[in-house]
């Protein structure tokens, strides 16, 4: 059995999010059967942010793109949720996007991998 490994995780002081939104990670998951995702919204960010994960196909590539939402919610300033998700495929991109462009947003997550 492999260890849980993290796999991505915010600066210590948190992360900034742009004003559009903001890749926060592309990670290929192919070794892994579950990833869990805690994150949660500064309490001073002048808005709520919507969190995405996402299947990618041809990652590393110019065709590049997002094919199939794995999920979407909503953070308001202050709150945190960890989910814990079966892998859904090989890469998935997690993001995050301010609600009405808002500028000067910052969240903290982490993202840990393992097989069962």
């Amino acid at each position: 059995m492999e260890k849980t490994k993290l796999l991505a995780a915010s600066a210590p002081s948190g992360d900034v999010v742009g004003p559009v939104q903001s890749q926060l990670a592309q990670l290929d998951l192919s070794r892994y059967r579950f990833i869990r995702l805690s994150i949660g919204a500064a309490s001073s960010n002048p808005a709520s942010l919507g969190i995405s994960l996402a299947h990618v196909a041809e990652p590393n590539t110019p065709n590049a793109n997002l094919i199939a939402a794995l999920d979407f919610f909503t953070l308001a300033p202050g709150d945190w949720v960890s989910k814990l998700y079966e892998v859904p495929g090989q890469t998935v991109a997690f993001s995050a996007s301010p609600e009405g462009q808002a500028s000067g947003c910052q969240l903290d997550y982490t993202l840990y991998a393992w097989n069962d």
